[in-house]
This record gives C-alpha cells, structure tokens and sequence, in this order.
C-alpha cells in the first residue's frame, strides 16, 4: 500500500518558506526559482487540502495550519538530516542525543566538543534545543540537560 506522504521536495520548499517568512529567500536558500518554491507549495497545499500560507501584496504569512505543520516537519525533517549523517558517518560509531537548553549548548557545550570529539572519535553527538520538559519516551533522546528545579 502507497503511503499518503508528500514528496520531500515540496516539505522542504514548504520548511524554508516557513522559517523565512518568504517564497524569495526560500528559492535562494534552496538554488530555486521563486516560480518552483510557489508550484512545490500550491502543490502541497493542494495535496492537503488546505491553505498554509495567506498570499498578499506584501508578501506571505502563514495559516494557524501552516504554523502548526512547520513546526512539526521541520522536526521531522531535522530528524531525516540526523539520521541520514548518522548512517553515512563511521561504521560502528555510536551517536548521543541530547536535548540541551540553547544559551546553554552554544556558550558552555559547543567551545567544549572539540576536545570531547578529539578524545572520542567513535561518537556522533546530535544536539538539539529543547527549552520546556517532555517525556523521554515520546522522543529519540538518550539524555538532556537543564537547568531548573527540576519540576
């Protein structure tokens, strides 16, 4: 049985005029033409059978629906990237996910991952910014740090 899935393309043309807020900056990001970013977008929309951005003079915004499925692709796309250098990385390496808050991750734990990396080379570590709780069973993560009282 066929899956009910987009193509992949259009899920990536559809990410990065989410996160830019712009058909224009998505086609530059991606090597486009703003004409393809808005045929692989009107073609998801389409697929869905529903709006994900309003279109004005101005520019484009997107739905309460395109809000929400930004969000959860660009997960899942992250997901899809994390896998993929997973599988192309060393054989027989290990890989680490750990949810961090992000001032943390980028001003105490990154300067520091050269040394880790240098001392354990077998180790893939994947980070990723997570700044509320969740429960460890409901995601991929072997670990997290935070800081807090810890309800």
């Amino acid at each position: 049985m066929r899956r009910k899935i987009p193509s992949t393309a259009a899920l990536i043309a559809f990410e990065a005029a989410a996160r830019h807020g712009s058909f224009t900056r998505a086609a530059d990001e991606l090597a486009l033409t703003q004409s393809a970013i808005c045929r692989q977008i009107g073609g998801l929309e389409t697929f869905l059978g529903l709006a994900l951005f309003r279109r004005s003079r101005r520019g484009v915004q997107l739905t309460e629906a395109g809000q929400s499925y930004a969000r959860r692709i660009a997960a899942q796309l992250d997901a899809v990237e994390r896998d993929t250098l997973s599988v192309m990385g060393q054989q027989g390496a290990m890989s680490l996910e750990l949810a961090v808050v992000p001032t943390f991750g980028t001003q105490w734990l990154v300067p520091r991952l050269r040394h880790f990396q240098a001392l354990h080379p077998q180790i893939t570590l994947n980070l990723t910014n997570r700044t509320r709780p969740f429960l460890f069973a409901d995601t991929d993560f072997d670990a997290a740090i935070y800081f807090g009282d810890g309800e």
